[in-house]
Order: C-alpha cells, then structure tokens, then sequence
C-alpha cells in the first residue's frame, strides 16, 4: 500500500515587509554612519512628500571626537564633557544666553513644559568664519594674549 503525503502551501503575502538593513560601508573614520544624511521619499494620494533627516551627533561620538582632538585619556574626556553638557542643559533652561566662540551666542527663543520634559527652541548664531571653519585644532589659542 502506498501512501501519498498531502503538502499545503500558505499563499505569499503582498503585504508591504519592513526594509533590511544594509551592510555597513567602509567610511572615513572622521564621518560615520550614525552622521549621514538620509532621504526617505513616501507617496501620499495627491503629492510626494519628501522628509529630509538631519545628521545626528551622539554623546558616545562627541566622546569620540573630543578625545581625537585633544589627545586626552578617553575616561578624563568623558566626565568632563557630561558635566559641560549638564551645565549648558541647566544655564538654557534656567533662560541665560550663551556666548561660547567658536560655537556661537544661543539664546532660547520659545520654552514649553510637556508632560515628557521641556522643549526649547534655541536660536544660535555664528560669525561666518565659525560656521564654515569647522572645529579648532587642540593646540589653537582660545584668547589672545598681550605682550
């Protein structure tokens, strides 16, 4: 007697399946991929809507960053850049403007408390020679001196 096994198959989904993620590429160190710059295009039922998502900066990275720049012990770098963040957080909470060269002058233009914490729309201002020159070198005199 022989017996014939009976095979179901389920049929395909056409439902839309969330993308894979791509291989990381091989960038320069200064540039990762957390900082790239992404485009997402969705069609709605009348127009094409574009949303642009800027490069983000993580603490781990300006850790990262900082102790390239300075050429100080990674564990030295870190507590002392959590405890200027915390500072900068608290003086722009508190409603104080910063003048910070070569960062800037920032002042809080709006404040909103939520529910989940505080939105603050910041406004910063940069001379043009700050904006495009990038990050001082470690060894750069931060004021000058009179001699």
């Amino acid at each position: 007697m022989t017996t014939k096994k009976s095979t179901t198959t389920r049929a395909k989904s056409t439902a839309a399946k969330p993308a894979k993620k791509a291989a990381p590429r091989s960038t320069p160190k200064a540039i990762s991929e957390k900082t790239t710059t992404l485009v997402k295009e969705q069609e709605t039922e009348d127009t094409s809507l574009t949303v642009e998502l800027q490069p983000v900066l993580r603490k781990k990275e300006l850790f990262e960053r900082v102790v390239t720049l300075s050429g100080a012990k990674k564990r030295d770098v870190k507590a002392i850049v959590e405890a200027t963040l915390q500072v900068l957080g608290d003086s722009l909470a508190a409603g104080e403007s910063l003048a910070l060269p070569p960062f800037g002058r920032a002042k809080v233009n709006r404040q909103k408390d939520l529910a989940s914490g505080e939105m603050m729309m910041v406004r910063l201002r940069r001379t043009a020679e700050n904006a495009e020159g990038g990050i001082a070198p470690a060894n750069a005199a931060l004021a000058e001196t009179d001699q």
